[in-house]
């Protein structure tokens, strides 16, 4: 066959293959598939439409094909249900296992605010503790557990040893060998110096006792002067000064004039005077004996209120009284810790 031969026979064979070509199985079969239409698919691949979409899918493409082969065009659709997008305040706090933490963690703060009201230490321990003197038992055998930041009212009898209790408690009078006490947690009597500077007494005859022929205003520069150190100088109470450090004791009650003689108080500003000296000190800890030297109960009335108001600000305050039933007869917003003495001298048989 000769080369003439050989390329009509192959131009024979393509004339055939065009003409037996059968249209693609989706579009129309009147439809033209010429080189036109051609060019439109192209041009609509390009453009990324629907159009072109859908014919490379019949054309036998997988849909992650498609995705792969339209990579940055966000016009096609993935294989499988879409997950919508998380809003932007579901992202954080709304998962279960986050709000169960979170309402875990609150329930585990709350629990330690209780633990940590429960674990505030008394103020005052004492087991077994007991004094004698000269003449015999003085008082105890004892045993206290008081609060913390709160008013105790010691009740008993004349000779109950309620004087040299609450002494001992402030570290001013040592007990009994064999006995445990604890103050603001110092060991007694070991630790009665570090008691002593932490604590101030009141009310008690030969101690704190006022010098009726003087003026308040020099009682109160005496006890500022005690208090401060030996180089510094201590001039004279002015009302204003003295009306900043009786404030807190006197509460309401009219102030005392600073030139006022001792001589002319009565016996609730003597009392509530006596109260406010000690309490220069800046004490963690405040004793006060013989609360019913003010002998009129309604007038006690009133000192009674404002050991509880000191109370209230988170001092501890012990008070005593002879009265078995002064804790009944006060209106007390908060009803104090109660200790009845009933050893001592006046226990024993005669």
């Amino acid at each position: 066959m000769t080369e003439s031969d050989q390329e009509h026979d192959v131009a024979q064979h393509e004339e055939q293959a065009g003409t037996t070509a059968t249209p693609h199985a989706d579009a129309d079969p009147g439809a033209d598939h010429g080189g036109a239409d051609t060019g439109r698919h192209r041009a609509d691949h390009r453009s990324g439409s629907a159009t072109a979409t859908t014919h490379i899918a019949t054309a036998g493409l997988a849909a992650t094909d498609v995705a792969t082969a339209e990579r940055g065009t966000t016009d096609l659709p993935t294989a499988g249900p879409q997950r919508p997008d998380p809003k932007p305040e579901d992202a954080v706090g709304t998962h279960p296992d986050l709000e169960q933490d979170s309402a875990t963690e609150e329930t585990a703060a709350t629990a330690d605010d209780d633990t940590a009201d429960l674990d505030v230490p008394p103020a005052v321990v004492a087991r077994d503790l007991r004094l004698h003197g000269s003449r015999g038992p003085v008082y105890g055998p004892v045993d206290l557990e008081l609060t913390a930041g709160a008013l105790t009212l010691v009740q008993g009898p004349q000779g109950a040893g309620r004087s040299s209790l609450l002494l001992t408690i402030a570290g001013r009078m040592t007990p009994d060998r064999g006995g445990e006490l604890t103050v603001l947690g110092e060991s007694l009597p070991r630790r009665r110096n570090a008691v002593q500077k932490r604590s101030a007494v009141a009310g008690f005859d030969g101690i704190d006792d006022l010098d009726e022929s003087v003026t308040v205003g020099d009682l109160v520069r005496e006890r500022l002067h005690w208090l401060s150190p030996w180089y510094r100088h201590t001039g004279r109470v002015s009302q204003q000064r003295f009306g900043e450090l009786a404030a807190p004791v006197f509460g309401e009650r009219p102030l005392p004039r600073v030139d006022s003689v001792v001589w002319d108080l009565d016996e609730v500003d003597r009392m509530l005077l006596r109260i406010a000296l000690a309490m220069t000190q800046h004490p963690e800890l405040l004793v006060v004996d013989d609360v019913d030297q003010v002998h009129d109960t309604e007038r006690r009335r009133t000192v009674w209120a404002r050991l509880e108001a000191l109370a209230a600000d988170g001092l501890t305050v012990i008070a005593t009284v002879a009265s078995l039933d002064e804790a009944a007869r006060v209106p007390w917003s908060t009803p104090p810790q109660l200790v009845t003495l009933a050893t001592g001298p006046h226990a024993l048989p005669a």
